[in-house]
């Protein structure tokens, strides 16, 4: 579905562009990244992977509203990007961003974000302990995808136990666990649409 985005509510890209069609992904689709290029996120999560060399999906991050993902060499088949909710993309081809400097800054500097962010996720799946592993993940995602409520910080996506048991290789059996021992503690606590918020 494709909907038309004038540039100039577009304040944090800081770019100046003329009108543009904006792509639609309805929740759990999968969005292509087979061609060089870049998408701009609008509105919505989208949830950055890769499969490894023995088949299993490794978690890279989450793009947010007015942050980007692509890459523009011809080799992304290894690299997946799943919509975590409706979401809204604009793409842009080598051609565009050679035609935009500032364009191409922004990229440039939010691609730097991103690596960090990997590297500090994959940090976080190496901690030792699993307690330890799922806290950190919870504090990253507040930062990434957090909205602030009047008790805390609400993950304004619904993870599923297994979701976060992937994310940081472990069983849905002990992530249910850990949960259980954070609300205890008063550290977390569980709104009625199922979504984890963490407490002041």
């Amino acid at each position: 579905m494709l909907l038309t985005h004038n540039s100039k509510y577009n304040h944090s890209l800081e770019i100046k562009e003329p009108e543009f069609l904006l792509q639609f992904y309805r929740k759990g689709e999968e969005i292509s990244l087979f061609e060089p290029g870049f998408w701009l996120v609008y509105r919505g999560v989208v949830q950055l992977s890769r499969i490894s060399a023995n088949g299993d999906e490794v978690i890279l991050g989450w793009a947010t509203i007015n942050n980007s993902f692509g890459d523009c060499s011809q080799d992304n088949t290894d690299y997946r990007a799943q919509a975590l909710c409706d979401v809204y993309l604009r793409w842009c081809s080598p051609l565009d961003i050679t035609k935009s400097p500032d364009l191409a800054r922004v990229l440039m500097k939010q691609l730097s974000q991103r690596i960090i962010k990997a590297q500090n996720l994959t940090t976080i799946t190496r901690l030792r302990k699993v307690e330890d592993r799922l806290w950190q993940l919870l504090l990253m995602l507040k930062e990434e995808i957090g909205q602030s409520v009047i008790n805390g910080t609400r993950l304004t996506i619904r993870f599923t136990h297994q979701n976060l048991a992937n994310i940081i290789c472990t069983t849905r059996v002990t992530v249910t666990r850990l949960l259980g021992d954070f609300q205890s503690r008063e550290l977390i606590c569980i709104d009625r649409d199922r979504h984890i918020i963490i407490l002041k």
